[in-house]
């Protein structure tokens, strides 16, 4: 029976004066509310709210409390998502297990991203090592979720530490050609 009162005065707009009984339950339904809310609140905020006359004023100066924290973490969550970058030397894996933790972030203050602008935020955050894969992801118009990227990453990342030490000994024996080269001219 109350929950019915309750739905009733948040549900209903307060009738003219013209309808004088649905008009009285109406004030009966939302001083029963009112009542409820204010008696579950901590002293502090009875204290602030108990000059509401209807339950429809303490629900609105609620909104106003509490509202615009919400929308400042979701901004400080996306915020966080945006300035994150790889840093060297740390594996594609962990960037992106870091970057979900973010997502999950987000959602959790109801900011959704698709799975597109996901990915193109891991892209942007990686370090230029990957602006071939990614390159081949967009011609190829490869269209993987977060995990099958991480993996695909990993794949490449790889590969490009295989090439590492090759180019390490192509450097070195230019190096030591160059040298030798110079040597000689003395």
């Amino acid at each position: 029976m109350g929950y019915e009162k309750l739905k009733t005065v948040l549900d209903t707009k307060c009738h003219l004066a013209t309808q004088a009984e649905a008009r009285k339950h109406w004030e009966e339904f939302d001083e029963i509310a009112h009542c409820y809310m204010l008696a579950s609140m901590t002293n502090t905020m009875h204290k602030q709210l108990k000059s509401c006359k209807t339950t429809k004023e303490i629900l609105d100066k609620l909104e106003d409390m509490f509202g615009g924290q919400a929308t400042l973490a979701r901004q400080s969550a996306i915020t966080s998502l945006m300035n994150i970058q790889q840093k060297p030397d740390t594996p594609a894996k962990d960037h992106i297990i870091t970057f979900m933790g973010y997502f999950v972030e987000v959602t959790n203050n109801e900011a959704n991203l698709d799975p597109n602008t996901q990915i193109e935020m891991v892209f942007k955050s990686l370090s230029k090592d990957f602006v071939g894969f990614w390159a081949v992801y967009i011609l190829g118009n490869k269209n993987l979720m977060l995990t099958q990227l991480m993996k695909e990453l990993q794949s490449y990342e790889l590969m490009l530490s295989i090439g590492q030490p090759i180019r390490r000994v192509e450097a070195n024996i230019s190096r030591h050609l160059f040298l030798k080269k110079e040597n000689k001219e003395c």
